[in-house]
């Protein structure tokens, strides 16, 4: 009921102000709710709301400015931006009229648009302009802003040196502003980034800074949040008296958003100060709700207390675990290179011409016009063989990716085996060693490592055996027999019928587990190549495949040429792909 009243306070207010500006226009009512994005971003939304239909009758100025408004108040509100449509007619409007006033801002929050959209590049240019459109020596609060989702920017980029400066600049503008919340998360940042440079004094300093700063405000979240990230540093330089007392206060405050970091920050604390049946508690939490970094970390940690416990179910669920979120990080990290983060300089310069380009463009376009409709016909055929062109690309490359994946998937597997083979034999080599035979707790360590190793290697060779066995009963099937036959009869009796199709599959499954799903995975053929491919991982030579098919030998020949280029991309002979029908 509170809420109510006050945003009908509000309401009432505005309507004042609206019967008090009938001959002047809007301006002053929307400098208020400007005022009032700041503080109450929610009650604003509403009365832009309420405003939506009258001020498109007002003149174009007006409406932009409201459009501008609408876009901040939703910002303040932590709505995420989920598309540039608002805010590029906007920001147009104000570059085109040199409007100093509004510009900077229209800038910042075009930034935080292309942020929210994941474009960081187009989001640091956006925010550098900003910048530019404030006159040298201003200290506004948006200047301040400015430089610290700069730095937030870079942080995000890992490029923490860079972010240091920016969040220094917003740390001398929040002195000056007198912002306290701005000077908070200032110094929390700066000690992040010095603690992403492994500088733990001058990390411990900002954040009690920052700390002192929440004691003044009062905020008992501000404070709880800060504490998290002391019991962090206090761990790594084993301070754990000053952790522990750090962690007590950050656990009293526990959100879905930093669940992962927080649990993750206990976890390392307990085990750390050899207090494991806490730190498994943590790890198994962070099992349900830690990042992909965090879950890593937690399977090889429990993974050790398995192998402690001789848990071998254990010990195989977290290794699996291990190498599953190790995987996942791997793809991530591959996309986030040096190179992408350099880009954000590049990209500037690449911006800056284009918009030399787009500018003559402009002086060109009563001539595009003339010749318009041409080019909008030879435009359209041009994109839809481009379209075509692309799609095909777009699909070979997609088949060479799985050729080459399947390639690497069994490279892969030979490779741990070997390399489990080699850890089997040096730590075998180890066991028989004085030294260690004398050291019952390494000697047991060792014994653990080799009984997990062998029970992989030993799944391996049941596997493998399995098959070899499920080989021969194939080979030895009275179907196989009879195809043989058949095929080295007169021509009118070779044949197969659908039923004895569904057996052969039968019966190759156990033997290739893995070849009709890697053959879809590759291609997904039609009835007769299917019937090719298998007959070719059956040993069946062309011409046997040709008289049980019922087809010309050039028939066979084509399809396999066919499917091979369609897999690689390349052309090539028949004996290429019966190669890849026999790897798989």
């Amino acid at each position: 009921m509170k809420a109510k009243f006050v945003v009908w306070g509000y309401f009432c207010i505005l309507l004042l102000c609206i019967s008090s500006c009938r001959h002047t226009g809007y301006p002053p009512l929307l400098a208020k709710v400007d005022s009032l994005t700041n503080v109450r971003p929610d009650s604003a939304i509403l009365l832009l709301s309420t405003l939506k239909t009258s001020i498109q009758q007002e003149n174009e100025a007006m409406r932009m400015y409201y459009r501008l408004l609408c876009i901040k108040a939703r910002d303040k509100a932590y709505i995420k931006h989920t598309s540039d449509s608002a805010i590029l007619p906007v920001l147009h409007y104000y570059i085109k009229k040199n409007d100093r006033r509004h510009l900077p801002e229209a800038y910042y929050y075009a930034g935080r648009v292309y942020r929210d959209l994941g474009n960081a590049p187009q989001a640091l240019d956006y925010f550098e302009k900003a910048v530019d459109a404030l006159p040298e020596k201003d200290h506004s609060v948006l200047k301040e802003k400015i430089y610290s989702q700069t730095g937030t920017l870079f942080a995000y980029q890992n490029m923490p040196e860079e972010a240091l400066k920016m969040h220094k600049k917003g740390i001398q503008l929040s002195y000056a502003n007198k912002d306290s919340i701005g000077l908070y998360f200032n110094l929390r940042d700066i000690g992040n980034m010095y603690k992403e440079l492994n500088k733990p004094d001058s990390t411990i300093f900002y954040l009690k800074e920052s700390e002192k700063i929440s004691r003044q405000l009062h905020r008992k979240d501000l404070f709880n949040m800060i504490q998290s990230q002391l019991a962090s540093i206090y761990t790594d330089i084993k301070q754990y008296d000053s952790a522990r007392v750090a962690l007590h206060h950050a656990l009293k405050d526990i959100r879905q958003s930093n669940r992962s970091s927080i649990y993750s920050i206990a976890a390392v604390f307990y085990h750390s100060t050899a207090k494991m049946d806490s730190a498994i508690y943590y790890y198994n939490k962070l099992l349900k709700c830690g990042n992909v970094y965090a879950k890593r970390d937690a399977h090889a940690v429990l993974l050790e207390v398995a192998a402690r416990k001789q848990d071998i179910k254990q010990m195989v669920r977290h290794l699996r675990g291990y190498h599953l979120y190790t995987d996942s990080i791997q793809k991530i990290t591959q996309t986030e290179t040096i190179q992408r983060m350099h880009s954000l300089y590049n990209y500037q310069l690449r911006e800056k011409e284009n918009l030399r380009l787009k500018e003559e463009s402009r002086q060109r376009l009563f001539l595009l016009w003339i010749i318009g409709s041409g080019l909008v016909i030879l435009s359209l055929a041009f994109f839809a063989y481009r379209q075509y062109s692309r799609g095909k690309k777009q699909k070979l490359e997609e088949q060479i990716r799985k050729f080459r994946q399947i390639e690497a998937e069994k490279s892969r597997k030979i490779e741990s085996l070997e390399e489990y083979k080699h850890q089997k034999e040096e730590l075998e080599k180890k066991l028989q060693s004085a030294n260690i035979r004398k050291n019952e707790t390494t000697a047991i360590k060792i014994k653990q490592k080799l009984e997990l190793i062998n029970h992989i290697l030993g799944q391996d060779k049941i596997e493998s055996e399995q098959e070899t066995e499920a080989k021969d009963e194939l080979f030895n099937s009275d179907l196989y027999e009879q195809l043989r036959a058949r095929a080295n009869s007169a021509r009118g009796e070779a044949y197969i019928t659908s039923g004895e199709w569904d057996i052969l599959k039968n019966l190759m499954t156990p033997a290739y587990p893995t070849f009709f799903t890697r053959l879809n995975f590759l291609h997904t053929p039609n009835e007769n190549e299917l019937h090719v491919c298998i007959l070719i991982k059956l040993q069946f030579r062309p011409a046997d495949i040709a008289r049980l098919l019922q087809l010309k030998p050039e028939t066979i020949s084509s399809i396999r040429k066919r499917l091979y280029q369609k897999v690689t991309g390349e052309k090539g002979t028949s004996e290429q792909w019966d190669k890849i029908i026999h790897s798989l």
